[in-house]
């Protein structure tokens, strides 16, 4: 990559902020820009740095507290690996030395080291406030697992069988909620509960290899259960001493593999804002099109054949924007899996048809299919669930982000597409106006004093969270206001000088955790805190903010 990034591309996407009159080019003397342009620079080089081999970014997930735990639990009650034991000993302990990130995972920390806990204290303070459809799963859950671990008894419940119930959900929740169902049975002495579609759901989590869906959380729970059946014993053995072989450098276990798929695709839309040469486009969407499942979706990394809306969405918007002319007809069956998992409702899930829609993933919808007139109507009926669903402050669900920024840009962006192909006067017009103006609102009234964006108001400022908001405020359009009122400009400004301040000697920037799962746990890929900053500032860089850095 050289030294100094070309200016965004022009339309209505997360790579291409929109038409705006071009600022003065980045090489000529008297730029506005030079500090902007070169942190873009770094971060483009930083991102091309990180393609491997077969062409996708590298985005591995760091370890977390609940499978470094349940991994610790697996290891001791098979008896094997003594060393693996002792290094997820030492990091579970130096986590809690340094503070656990929620009172759930603390408490599966002193658990699996036998310290005494208050498992449903804990499970209060991390659910108490949690608004969710999946609230009574996740409960059930996190108690069941605190239970394994010896926090707590297993819950008692008058019928088990419906509550871990999981049919039309996404496969390696399936598979968690088998391998929940039979560690309760054992664990309360009713094994008959356990059926055999429970043994056939948890049985391909014996074998070896990655782990099934590239979900390491639901792995460790399955083989937890399958150790319960003496005809798994040798498998489950064999899968515990190569936990090893999972751990990150601390020692931990991830709760994924990692975010390849989800990365190449956001990243990519962030070289592409970023002007990367073409070729550096082309490869890293020929290295997407190779991963697409059979259903026309893609997984969040290699080798997870559980598609979901969110990765094919950007996997979508990037392969038009950057090799439209290679990738027709991966885009048009990746168009086709979208459509056919809308509800009745207008809006996406996440995963399966049938299944609750969110905001976040709808606008993301919106955004890759808007660009075709053929999905008008159903680009239509998506963008009135975001409006109907928005709050009279601009508040979304936070879903598989900690950040409320996180739907608020993706709302922005997906109104922006709206309006960009919707005939002058469309009904829904004013209502897209108003939900826009809202959400942009909303983030600029909440902004922190040192010009960056917390996980909700009154967090202290991170960079993914503050990039997040500034893709949303860098697009606002500032209204008549009071003398002295914060503006969508004045917000802009104060955002790219904060993020520009806290860009490290290597180019990187580094945040606190900004993903969920399973909702509200953290954790945490490090490379999206550079992808996401990338494309901040790249749609930043299209509204010619001016500040101190840009002189």
């Amino acid at each position: 990559m050289p030294t100094s990034c070309a200016l965004p591309l022009h339309g209505a996407s997360l790579a291409v902020p929109g038409a705006l009159p071009p600022p003065p080019h980045p090489h000529r003397p008297g730029s506005e820009h030079p500090e902007l342009d070169r942190a873009r620079a770094r971060l483009a080089t930083r991102l091309v740095a990180a393609a491997g081999p077969d062409g996708l970014l590298r985005a591995p997930c760091d370890g977390r507290i609940l499978e470094s735990a349940l991994a610790l639990r697996l290891l001791t009650v098979t008896n094997v690996d003594p060393d693996a034991q002792e290094r997820l000993t030492r990091c579970l302990k130096t986590t809690l030395d340094e503070g656990a990130p929620d009172p759930v995972q603390e408490a599966a920390a002193r658990a699996a080291l036998g310290e005494y806990v208050d498992g449903r204290a804990a499970l209060n303070r991390l659910l108490g406030g949690f608004d969710h459809h999946t609230a009574g799963r996740k409960r059930l859950m996190f108690r069941t697992v605190l239970a394994e671990l010896g926090a707590h008894p297993f819950p008692e419940l008058s019928s088990p069988e419906p509550d871990f119930e999981a049919r039309g959900q996404q496969r390696w929740l399936v598979t968690e909620m088998a391998a929940l169902k039979t560690l309760y049975a054992f664990g309360t002495g009713v094994p008959h509960l356990v059926t055999e579609d429970d043994w056939r759901a948890l049985a391909p989590c014996s074998l070896p290899g990655p782990p099934p869906y590239g979900n390491h959380l639901a792995r460790i729970l399955a083989l937890l259960a399958l150790r319960h059946r003496p005809r798994y014993a040798a498998a489950v053995r064999a899968r515990a001493r190569e936990v090893r072989t999972w751990l990150r450098g601390d020692g931990g276990l991830p709760f994924i593999t990692g975010m390849d798929v989800f990365a190449t695709a956001t990243g990519g839309l962030a070289l592409a804002g970023a002007g990367a040469p073409s070729h550096t486009l082309r490869a890293l969407a020929a290295a997407l099109a190779e991963r697409q499942n059979p259903d026309g979706g893609w997984g969040f990394d290699r080798g997870v054949g559980q598609s979901d809306v969110d990765d094919t969405a950007y996997c979508v918007e990037f392969l038009r924007a950057s090799a439209p002319e290679r990738s027709g007809p991966a885009v048009a069956a990746g168009e086709r899996y979208l459509l056919d998992r809308q509800g009745g409702d207008g809006g996406f899930p996440t995963f399966e048809p049938g299944t609750p829609s969110e905001v976040s993933i709808t606008a993301a919808a919106v955004n890759a299919l808007a660009p075709q007139a053929a999905h008008r109507p159903a680009v239509e009926a998506a963008v009135r669930f975001v409006v109907a669903r928005q709050e009279g402050t601009g508040v979304f669900e936070r879903s598989w982000s900690l950040n409320e920024s996180n739907a608020l840009f993706r709302t922005v962006l997906a109104c922006d597409s709206f309006r960009a192909v919707a005939p002058p006067g469309h009904a829904l017009e004013a209502g897209v106006a108003r939900a826009r103006a809202r959400a942009v609102a909303r983030l600029v009234a909440t902004q922190n004093a040192d010009g960056g964006w917390g996980h909700v108001p009154g967090d202290p400022s991170d960079p993914i969270s503050t990039a997040y908001a500034l893709i949303a405020v860098s697009r606002g359009r500032d209204e008549p206001a009071a003398p002295c009122a914060p503006t969508a400009r004045g917000a802009t400004e104060r955002a790219v000088r904060h993020l520009l301040e806290r860009q490290r000697p290597d180019g990187g920037f580094v945040s606190r955790p900004d993903q969920a799962g399973p909702r509200p746990l953290a954790y945490h890929v490090p490379l999206l805190t550079d992808v996401c900053v990338l494309l901040g500032l790249n749609h930043a860089r299209a509204t010619g903010p001016r500040t101190r850095h840009s002189l």
